[in-house]
């Protein structure tokens, strides 16, 4: 038992008689308190589902199953289409000191590139009472996919600059090959050898020496893709994208000045 067994078990067993004869607690009959076991969790959620285990405990035994009543905190951000409470997990069974609340998180409903929060209050336990401050916990729910998108890229863009100097411009089906590695210790991050594919390079490198190329990256949340990074003029430089069913991706750029570009990357 995790905090109310202690602290009823300390207080109760500091209590003296005249003869100082040790008090001992009773599990059968004493006061019940019921508390939540932890006040905050996380739950990513694969296509498949998941389900999170929330503890409840309390202080004594019964020879009878105990109800356990829980509701939504308003402060909760997760739509209620986002997560599933089973409600036959709400129950102390006879004879046990723990129960535990089952939340599934539904893939489907949470949002893209979004953290939501379910905010749960133990409003009671049948035959207890609620300790105070442990009485409230927070699931942070998110979807979560597999990504294995690190390899070889032939890139072939078309855009748009907005500066006079380039020759090619508009920029039609102009092919580059990237390398797309993923960030050491992430399962979702990833670097792109030369974020705008090339493209500088054939707008910039005469007129403005921007021969060279610039680290760009982007992150996968289930298969959408987002990053920015800051290139060699100070401009930032902004990504979304997505991964096809074919395997290949689907990337657009655009920077401060208003250059945009989209390009098709099909892994060798």
């Amino acid at each position: 038992m995790k905090k109310i067994v202690i602290l009823a078990f300390l207080s109760l067993a500091l209590m003296t008689s005249c003869e100082e004869d040790l008090v001992i607690y009773d599990v059968d009959n004493g006061q019940s308190l019921s508390a939540l076991a932890s006040d905050s969790g996380t739950l990513p959620v694969p296509a498949e589902g998941s389900t999170f285990s929330l503890p409840v405990e309390v202080s004594t035994r019964s020879t009878a199953d105990r109800a356990i009543s829980v509701s939504v905190d308003p402060s909760s951000t997760a739509l209620p289409a986002e997560y599933t409470i089973d409600n036959s997990s709400l129950v102390i069974p006879a004879g046990e000191f723990n129960g535990t609340i089952l939340i599934s998180g539904n893939f489907e409903e949470i949002p893209d590139l979004t953290t939501t929060t379910l905010v749960l209050n133990l409003d009671s336990v049948e035959g207890a009472v609620v300790a105070e401050g442990d009485s409230s916990f927070t699931l942070s729910l998110f979807k979560q996919c597999p990504s294995d998108l690190a390899g070889t890229y032939v890139v072939v863009s078309s855009g748009q600059s907005t500066d006079g100097a380039p020759v090619n411009n508009p920029l039609v089906d102009f092919n580059y090959t990237v390398e797309i590695t993923k960030v050491d210790g992430t399962d979702l991050d990833y670097i792109i050898s030369d974020g705008v594919a090339g493209v500088y390079q054939d707008w910039y490198c005469a007129p403005y020496g921007y021969c060279f190329e610039t680290e760009g990256n982007f992150q996968d949340v289930c298969d959408s893709l987002s990053g920015s990074w800051v290139e060699a003029f100070g401009s930032t430089v902004s990504l979304t994208g997505s991964v096809n069913p074919d395997g290949t991706l689907t990337i657009s750029w655009e920077n401060g000045f208003g250059d945009t570009a989209t390009g098709v990357y099909t892994k060798q």
